[in-house]
């Protein structure tokens, strides 16, 4: 099971490097950087991680096709891997659709399901024509979004939810090729998390998340009514706050979220290698405290021991 763990972007650069060489010092398989939406370009940000990391894998993502062309990404890209090796990976999604809005591009889930598969085939293309190796993974966590994932290199699936990520697991297993990449990028906490509601941190990542679910997905496990009334609070507030939040409630939260302790994280783990998961990454808040990082970090180590 490979680790990896999304840095905060919105740090000043000097304190995203020294998370990163902690988690490559300590084993941490992957560092992210986050691109949607940031105040800092992520390939700078990832090149400057290259140049101060000597093991990890460094990924570059969530990236828009919405926000960048085609071209713009196979460019950037391409001089990471010229420039420091074939180290990085690409994880490609439409983005959030209320953050997209936020920043001024609306368009329907179908135009963006549309657009995504489509510039995942011309990266991809992009890519091995000029001979770089560059791994294309997809994020997603519909079923259309799922299954176009097929013609990337993996998919990271945007929740926690072990009953959801075994759901989205069946809609491909049959499908799925040698070497394919499995895994899951939700928020995380590792820490004492009695009540994922009295932490603000978290609570607030996993709702956003929560109101970005598909209507099939919504629909599938029962959530519709419940995400539907957290979006209308959205609209009304133009941001998450206390009352979205509560209106989930902790039972829906805890589906787009981990947060617990280490020895939780470990059994939660487990059961993923069980299920048929390759790789994990650790979403904000966990990246954005070097103390997080120092947990991960930690957990690692002792992981398989037992």
């Amino acid at each position: 099971m490979r680790w990896g763990v999304a840095l905060n972007v919105r740090d000043d650069m000097s304190e995203s490097l020294r998370k990163a060489e902690i988690a490559d010092r300590g084993g941490i398989d992957n560092v992210w950087v986050t691109d949607f939406p940031a105040i800092r370009y992520a390939p700078v940000v990832a090149a400057a991680i290259a140049e101060r990391t000597k093991s990890c894998r460094i990924g570059v993502g969530l990236v828009s096709p919405l926000l960048y062309p085609s071209t713009q990404i196979v460019q950037f890209m391409s001089t990471l891997v010229d420039s420091y090796g074939a180290r990085f990976d690409l994880l490609l999604g439409p983005g959030d659709k209320l953050v997209l809005a936020s920043i001024g591009v609306s368009c329907s889930s179908k135009l963006m399901v549309d657009k995504t598969t489509h510039a995942l085939d011309e990266i991809k293309q992009g890519l091995s024509e000029a001979g770089h190796t560059c791994s294309v993974l997809l994020g997603a966590q519909g079923p259309k979004m799922i299954k176009a994932s097929l013609k990337a290199d993996g998919v990271l699936l945007n929740y926690a939810d072990l009953e959801m990520a075994e759901w989205a697991l069946n809609q491909i297993k049959n499908e799925v090729r040698a070497g394919f990449q499995l895994g899951l990028f939700p928020p995380t906490y590792v820490g004492d998390c009695q009540d994922i509601i009295t932490n603000q941190s978290i609570s607030y990542s996993a709702a956003m998340v929560a109101i970005g679910l598909s209507r099939v997905v919504s629909n599938s496990f029962g959530l519709l009514d419940r995400i539907q009334a957290a979006r209308i609070l959205m609209k009304e507030h133009g941001q998450i706050n206390m009352d979205m939040v509560n209106s989930l409630g902790s039972e829906i939260l805890q589906r787009f979220a981990f947060c617990g302790t280490s020895e939780q994280l470990r059994n939660y783990m487990k059961t993923l290698e069980k299920i048929g998961f390759t790789s994990i990454v650790f979403g904000p808040p966990q990246g954005i405290r070097k103390r997080g990082v120092e947990i991960l970090v930690k957990a690692k180590s002792t992981y398989g021991m037992d």
